[in-house]
């Protein structure tokens, strides 16, 4: 069957729209099939990201998407003990993810990809002139398959379970993300509170070996609250895979691994792996080179790779802590000169920050906290 897209996109959130946008703009013929009946729908992800990373990769969200702009963090230990950072300097936002993600389809829909919702691929067949796909019921042919529908079996090790709503609460500060630590309620991740509006906030909890919804539940039950909608939405947590390109199929977003192991934010690096992966598959078609596809691999790793490595020891280390442990490493971080610095740094490359931030003696400090097998593995990194 002679193919009739240069690619075919399963999954239409933002990772497939972004990577259907520029590739489209740079005159491939793309199809989107997206399993749910709209763009956006059902929406899982918060929306927490920095505009910096989406202005540079061609996606900056219109001020219509954006929800709120943040000015500060507050990070809880178990005991209550609060780290502080100012974030005004960061350009951080609140992101309607549903918005957004139309917003970004209709990007791809002017420069000429095809999405169709409702529309669910299954079937893949791969040769080597292409791929064939089924998408209810009708057979489809392309170059390539890119795979945009987030962790499969694969991943299921980094997968943690998690739960969300958005409620209505005057406890609600507008303007600033709240992160709560506890490793007996939330094991190997948090609670969170992401305002979005007044008092209206996106609330969730996540953890290794807990019912979500029932840590999500006693975190509010002292807290006034309305709920106005509730989202199961496991986190993925396990970094990048091991290789982007396998034959004709392409991997991108959270099909990559390419989400944050420390915060599972994965909004504007899973635009960066799409927009990448898009124009090296235009080179790579247009000159008849499939080996240049391997660039989009080395051009997200040289960008990212050692930042996600960063964060991923630092989950190691956190996600071994005792309650103990984690109050005094908040006590450790909460000096004026490591908020200051914080202040000051990239929003999507924290870990990088924090630990250029701590520096020599910020380290031997946080080291008395946890325990020394971990400490030699963060210095050694």
């Amino acid at each position: 069957m002679a193919p009739r897209y240069d690619a075919v996109v399963a999954g239409g959130s933002i990772a497939g729209l972004a990577f259907a946008a520029e590739a489209a703009r740079r005159g491939l013929s793309v199809l989107v099939a997206e399993e749910h009946g709209e763009i956006g729908e059902p929406e899982k992800c918060d929306g927490l990201v920095s505009l910096r990373g989406l202005r540079k990769y061609g996606h900056p969200p219109a001020e219509a998407v954006v929800q709120n702009r943040i000015n500060s963090a507050l990070i809880h230990s178990p005991h209550g003990t609060r780290f502080a950072v100012n974030a005004t300097a960061l350009d951080v936002v609140v992101l309607d993810r549903s918005a957004y993600d139309r917003q970004v389809a209709e990007e791809a829909t002017r420069a000429g990809a095809e999405i169709r919702t409702a529309s669910r691929v299954s079937n893949l067949a791969e040769d080597s002139d292409g791929v064939t796909v089924d998408i209810e019921g009708e057979r489809a042919a392309a170059r390539y398959y890119v795979d945009a529908t987030g962790p499969s079996s694969s991943h299921r090790g980094g997968i943690i379970p998690a739960a969300k709503y958005e409620l209505e609460g005057e406890w609600v500060r507008e303007k600033v993300v709240e992160v709560f630590l506890d490793a007996v309620k939330y094991p190997a991740f948090f609670a969170w509170v992401i305002p979005y509006g007044g008092h209206l906030a996106k609330v969730g909890a996540a953890g290794r070996g807990i019912n979500p919804f029932r840590a999500l539940d006693a975190f509010l039950a002292d807290k006034p609250h309305t709920v106005l909608r509730r989202v199961s939405a496991p986190v993925y947590v396990g970094g990048p895979v091991r290789r982007f390109v396998q034959g004709r199929r392409i991997l991108v977003g959270e099909s990559a691994g390419q989400v944050k192991p420390t915060t599972a934010g994965g909004i504007m690096t899973s635009v960066a792996g799409a927009v990448t992966a898009a124009a090296w598959l235009g080179e790579s078609l247009k000159s008849g080179r499939p080996s240049l596809l391997e660039n989009y691999q080395r051009g997200w790793d040289g960008a990212f790779l050692k930042e996600m490595r960063a964060m991923s020891r630092l989950r190691g280390l956190f996600g071994h802590m005792s309650n103990s442990e984690l109050d005094e490493v908040v006590r450790a971080l909460g000096t004026p000169r490591l908020a200051m610095k914080l202040s000051q740094t990239d929003f999507d490359f924290h870990a990088s920050a924090l630990l250029g931030a701590l520096g020599v003696q910020g380290l031997l400090r946080v080291g008395r906290a946890v325990a020394a097998a971990g400490v030699r593995s963060l210095v050694r990194g």
